[in-house]
């Protein structure tokens, strides 16, 4: 018995100072996320929400100084590649979610599945989650996330003697209205974005037609593309023939980004209908001479899009920087922060986002899908949208268009297994 006891206290007297010197490694370390500053890169369009930020992150964080740079779209993911490859990266990269496999598989951003760990997932958009993996692996956690939604100009369709489009509404609708609510020259049926420069909302209008006919960009395991099925080109030869066939969009689509061209088009009431997200909501909620509405989308398909924070690796501050993402995926502090819809689902049954105007993205997410989370995703979508602009331009069918990113696509795949 006295030898068992003496073991007994040797044992305690070895692992008590490793137990302390752990503890005291460990709070060493909190001590240190609590300190320094936070380098966040983030698009202009959080500049107005940045004092908002500040003012509740210092209370709780104090030592902890937030550097947050709104930057310009123009040229953001190069800048963010160069500044990473160079070794000078922010402590925190705010992406578009298509943006997430393809920097991740460059090795540009740390796994973050420590803190999606401590998140309540469940509460956090299950697409813009989905859409922040890459491999099985946590490398964003997203702080806008949502669905896409059909905005229709009231004006427009009243001239034109055309019903509002209603939540049970089809892709031959679609066809329909965009033709009959078009007078050559004085107003178009729908907005067709088919500007490289703006993938993302290419594709707001493009994936859900993709996959309401069956195609896809790639087979279901990502080996090989699938952009050029028999199904995938059915989906091209509708969505171009709105502007080759139909002439149903303005002059100029080929070169058309959303904001820079579409809204604008829209809100002089010379376009009827366009796919978009949140934000634009929040755009034209500013006009209040301007008279629309907004629909779920034909045969309620349509694509999730968001935004989601990384840690680059290099970070000076990587821990500061989880700090952070933890604090900001709180729902009453996402509500408050963001002015785009928030991706903490909680979030949404806050104000302002509890508003019954946003019924409509909350009726929308249940049916939003995501684009593939694969590596050379960026590539992929600029050699399919370069394509589909060759369409546009009588360059090539579909079926050329769609046989060429094909063959893009599988170079893109080879290099990067």
């Amino acid at each position: 018995m006295r030898t068992r006891t003496l073991e007994g206290l040797l044992r305690r007297c070895v692992t008590m100072p490793v137990l302390a010197a752990g503890l005291a490694l460990a709070a060493t370390a909190t001590a240190r996320a609590e300190d320094g500053t936070v380098t966040i890169w983030v698009g202009s369009w959080w500049d107005p929400q940045i004092p908002i930020l500040q003012q509740l992150w210092q209370p709780d964080h104090p030592a902890l100084q937030l550097n947050v740079q709104p930057l310009p779209i123009n040229g953001y993911l190069d800048k963010f590649t160069a500044a990473a490859l160079g070794g000078t990266p922010p402590d925190i990269i705010d992406l578009d979610s298509t943006w997430v496999s393809t920097v991740a598989a460059q090795g540009l951003l740390q796994p973050l599945d420590d803190v999606a760990a401590r998140l309540n997932v469940p509460d956090i958009s299950p697409a813009a989650w989905g859409a922040s993996r890459y491999r099985d692996v946590q490398y964003a956690i997203p702080a806008r996330g949502g669905p896409e939604v059909w905005y229709y100009n009231q004006t427009v369709f009243d001239k034109a003697g055309v019903p509002y489009p209603t939540a049970d509404w089809t892709h031959d609708d679609l066809v329909r209205i965009a033709k009959a609510l078009t007078v050559p020259g004085q107003q178009y049926g729908i907005g067709v974005p088919a500007d490289a420069s703006d993938p993302s909302n290419v594709l707001s209008l493009f994936c859900p037609i993709l996959w309401y006919f069956g195609g896809d960009f790639l087979t279901a395991d990502g080996s090989a593309p699938a952009i050029n099925s028999p199904a995938s080109v059915k989906a091209i030869t509708y969505w171009s023939d709105f502007y080759v066939k139909y002439h149903a969009s303005p002059e100029g689509t080929p070169n058309f980004s959303s904001t820079r061209d579409l809204q604008p088009l829209f809100m002089a009431d010379k376009l009827g209908l366009i796919a978009s997200s949140s934000n634009t909501f929040d755009a034209f909620s500013k006009k209040p001479e301007l008279r629309w509405g907004v629909v779920t989308a034909p045969d309620k398909i349509n694509r999730a899009g968001g935004w989601t924070m990384g840690v680059p690796v290099g970070a000076r501050n990587p821990e500061g920087a989880k700090v952070f993402l933890e604090w900001l995926a709180r729902p009453e502090i996402q509500a408050k922060v963001m002015n785009r819809f928030p991706a903490n689902l909680s979030a949404r049954k806050l104000p302002p986002w509890n508003d019954p105007k946003f019924d409509i993205f909350r009726a929308a997410e249940a049916d939003a899908r995501s684009v593939p989370s694969v590596a050379g995703w960026f590539q992929i979508q600029t050699a399919v949208i370069t394509e589909l602009q060759k369409v546009l331009v009588g360059q090539r069918t579909p079926q050329e268009a769609a046989d060429a990113a094909a063959a893009q696509i599988e170079t893109i795949i080879a290099e990067n297994q």
